[in-house]
């Protein structure tokens, strides 16, 4: 399947992961989980009003304007940055597959010099 360009774009998101466990510390008090924050670039479809992962189309994104608590949004992702990917692609070229996408985002991450990590290899 081929997507239109002008639906597609390269983002910067975060997951926020809390941890599921109490700590406690030497004198017995209760150390609340903490969140952990993990950052990554991914493809987004922009489906039906939403932006949705290309690589996952369950997954369901937040701009991080509509966030006031990331800590109440865990287990959401959250778009952090944005940009068409037209802006990255050759100009005319009006649809490109999945796996295109693929080699786009790749080709992106390594001449912003970006973490590696893309959220459909983890």
């Amino acid at each position: 399947m081929k997507y239109n360009v002008n639906d597609l774009y390269f983002a910067k998101c975060r997951l926020c992961i809390m941890d599921i466990i109490n700590s406690y510390m030497e004198d017995g008090q209760v150390i609340e989980p903490r969140p952990d924050y993990v950052d990554y670039y991914t493809i987004l479809y922009y489906h039906r009003g939403k932006f949705v992962n290309l690589y996952d189309f369950k997954r369901k994104y937040k701009d991080i304007s509509q966030v006031t608590n990331p800590k109440a949004n865990y287990d959401e992702d959250i778009i952090l940055e944005i940009s068409s990917l037209a802006d990255y692609i050759r100009e005319g070229q009006k649809r490109i597959s999945r796996k295109e996408c693929e080699f786009v985002e790749n080709i992106i991450t390594k001449t912003l010099s970006l973490d590696d990590y893309c959220h459909h290899n983890r």
